[in-house]
């Protein structure tokens, strides 16, 4: 195998050019040209290269061949010489990167590693190369200066990434960060209710979706309201629907059918006007799947002031209600429209050709 001495001399010179360009641009030449280690390190392998040459006195030695096993013992030379210099140029990358470190790491923190022992596997997030980006510091947990402690990742000091944050109240607040605030991820309150963007299920089994105006609001039971809230109560206009079939439409106050609506009952049974508390109160409608109908008003849910009943015979009686109860005296109309007046007792219409028996009061006198 031949060598050429001046092609060797260029390959070193080629290194040390190449040393300093590298280290130019990456902002270090002056720390390598007064590093002692790597200008040793040069400098010998320099004095092994001409020493290996130092008998060879005229251009023609210079082409003689060269055993493989000096040729090997210079190329490890030059092996060293790279070697020397990724050494350094780690150490300075290692620099490089506990800088940015200390930018990236959360200010007047401290480590906490009694965080594990606090917070349930269920909620915590499992980091891995598919979830966490290169450009993302992950660090352990840290407690910060309010109290919360937070595992994930950070940069330029803020929560940034995948991370859990683990707050002096309870709460568990765990997904992607964007500038310390969650971009997307899940809320755990201490008494068990969990939000997932804008999905809120309760610890009762309650799911509601929508916003702070307007949603739907489903039960464990099957019972779905879908309408408009207000400071977290159904408030306004919505309908609900129960698990048995029965179906309210109208109007809401805190939760309660106040206003004006329609409850039509699983049995057929309508009623259709005002309501308060949650109860039929006012001007109303009732209707009854067997042609009843009751027009007229309500006071708590029950028949109550003046009234029209109509029953499946076609007759209808016109008076007062009371609890729910016909008083005093009114007006009966028949199945053939003939009108008559009668006594109400109890609730019930007398036949006006007999009297009602004494009272127990009237016998004793």
């Amino acid at each position: 195998m031949f060598f050429s001495f001046r092609y060797l001399i260029i390959q070193v010179s080629s290194q040390l050019e190449c040393f300093q360009y590298q280290s130019k641009n990456n902002g270090h030449i002056s720390s390598i040209l007064n590093s002692s280690k790597l200008i040793r390190c040069i400098i010998e392998q320099q004095v092994d290269i001409v020493e290996s040459y130092k008998n060879m006195g005229n251009r023609q030695a210079q082409e003689e061949e060269i055993d493989d096993n000096r040729f090997n013992a210079i190329q490890r030379g030059l092996l060293k010489i790279q070697s020397g210099f990724q050494v350094f140029r780690n150490q300075q990358d290692e620099k490089k990167i506990k800088k940015l470190d200390e930018i990236d790491r959360p200010k007047n923190a401290t480590l906490c590693p009694e965080f594990y022992d606090m917070i349930a596997d269920e909620y915590r997030i499992q980091f891995d190369k598919k979830t966490v980006k290169k450009k993302f510091k992950r660090y352990p947990p840290f407690r910060l200066e309010n109290g919360d402690i937070y595992e994930g990742c950070w940069i330029h000091g803020k929560k940034h990434g995948l991370g859990i944050l683990l707050q002096q109240s309870g709460t568990i607040i765990q997904g992607d960060w964007q500038n310390d605030a969650l971009l997307d991820g899940r809320i755990i309150y201490p008494n068990g209710d969990i939000q997932v963007g804008n999905q809120y299920t309760y610890a009762n089994g309650i799911i509601f979706i929508g916003d702070e105006d307007y949603g739907i609001e489903k039960h464990p039971d099957g019972s779905i309201y879908t309408g408009e809230f207000h400071n977290g109560h159904k408030h306004g206009r919505g309908q609900f629907i129960y698990s048995d079939g029965s179906v309210y439409s109208g109007d809401f106050v805190e939760d309660l059918y106040s206003g004006y609506g329609e409850l039509k009952y699983y049995n057929k049974v309508v009623y259709e006007g005002q309501w308060f508390n949650g109860q039929m109160h006012g001007l109303g409608r009732l209707k009854w799947p067997d042609g009843r109908e009751y027009e007229g008003e309500f006071k708590y849910g029950l028949k109550n002031g003046p009234g029209k009943m109509k029953y499946s015979d076609k007759s209808e009686f016109h008076g007062i209600f009371e609890n729910g109860l016909k008083v005093g005296k009114g007006r009966w109309i028949d199945s053939h429209q003939q009108l008559q007046e009668r006594e109400i007792e109890n609730g019930h219409m007398l036949d006006p050709q007999l009297k009602p028996p004494p009272s127990l009061q009237q016998q004793n006198d």
